[in-house]
């Protein structure tokens, strides 16, 4: 091998040997990487509640501060004589004093009938009584003894103006009963009915005289 070809050789060798080392360097270094933009995060717009409107209250109307029944009327059964019993023509009627006046809700109250002295063991009702009024108010009438009865409603109707008419009975009186014009009074208000009447001493409904 000539001197020149030798040369080439070594030449040849060395230019390869340092591309290798160049390729070896670029290889080991550590490359730099930018970061990436990072994407904008999306904010998901708040939903807006629609304003709910204010509910208006209704506001039921209640009872007012009068009393339940106007004073009550009363139609007489005439004379009891002592020992007997008069025709069962009695009447009595309750209306309501305004339409307000009874709230929607049970209620009850008492009639107790008397002779002159105030006795009540010496008179009683007499027959059955019968109720006539607004289906509204589910009234009933009952004795709740000889000389009581007993008035009850289950409901009313609080736009409009109610009676209550009780009629069917008559009225006894022993052979002691005192003489002279009957008392009847109200009492034992309860529920929708506690502000009573206008007046809670009725008429008289009937006088006892002397038997024959």
């Amino acid at each position: 091998m000539t001197d020149r070809t030798f040369r080439a050789v070594v030449a040849a060798v060395l230019v390869g040997a340092l591309a290798l080392a160049v390729v070896v360097v670029f290889v080991l270094l550590p490359r730099s990487t930018e970061p990436a933009p990072s994407a904008s995060p999306t904010t998901s717009p708040v939903p807006t509640a629609s304003p709910v409107p204010t509910p208006v209250p209704t506001i039921a109307p209640t009872a007012s501060a009068g009393p339940a029944f106007v004073a009550p009327e009363v139609v007489s059964v005439g004379l009891v004589p002592r020992g007997a019993s008069s025709s069962q023509t009695l009447v009595l009627k309750f209306v309501e004093s305004s339409v307000d006046a009874i709230p929607n809700a049970p209620g009850s109250f008492r009639l107790t009938l008397t002779d002159q002295a105030g006795d009540g063991s010496t008179v009683a009702f007499v027959g059955t009584a019968s109720v006539d009024a607004p289906g509204s108010l589910g009234a009933t009438a009952r004795l709740v003894a000889p000389n009581v009865l007993m008035v009850s409603i289950e409901g009313a109707d609080i736009y409009n103006l109610e009676p209550i008419t009780i009629n069917g009975l008559g009225i006894s009186a022993s052979s002691t009963a005192a003489i002279g014009a009957l008392n009847a009074e109200l009492g034992g208000f309860t529920g929708s009915l506690v502000t009573g009447a206008a007046g809670n001493v009725l008429a008289s409904p009937g006088s006892v005289i002397a038997g024959s």
